[in-house]
């Protein structure tokens, strides 16, 4: 038996919002939409044209908080091609919430919270490389 990895969900408050968020921070472009009763799917590749899908999962009900993301909160990773452009382009749009110089990584926030962490491409994540501004 194999498996093969498809999507990853997130919630989001505002679909518009995640949707414009996505586009601009990480290219990300809508390539379908599901509508199950009140709930709107939206899946999201990537320009790479990768097989593995963000889906936003949008309830119109009306939230004033943030979604709570618990203790161990989820965070996707994405490498980027040109590393230096990419910061550039992250600190202008003032989505940067974390930067590791010594690690050479950075994470980006989405409206609701969650964390994307951004790689040069050729390179290990810090839990691949074992190891922490800390260290």
């Amino acid at each position: 038996m194999a498996y093969r990895m498809l999507h990853n969900c997130i919630k989001v408050r505002d679909l518009q919002r995640s949707l414009e968020f996505y586009a601009k921070a990480l290219h990300l472009h809508e390539k379908r939409r599901v509508q199950c009763g009140q709930v709107t799917l939206v899946y999201l590749g990537d320009e790479a044209g990768s097989a593995h899908e963000l889906e936003l999962n949008y309830r119109p009900e009306h939230r004033d908080t943030a979604y709570d993301l618990g203790e161990n909160p989820v965070h996707f990773a994405f490498v980027a091609d040109d590393y230096e452009a990419s910061l550039a382009e992250h600190r202008r749009l003032g989505c940067i919430a974390m930067e590791s110089a010594a690690n050479h990584i950075y994470f980006v926030q989405d409206p609701d919270g969650y964390m994307i962490e951004i790689i040069p491409g050729g390179h290990f994540s810090i839990t691949e490389r074992g190891k922490s501004d800390e260290d």
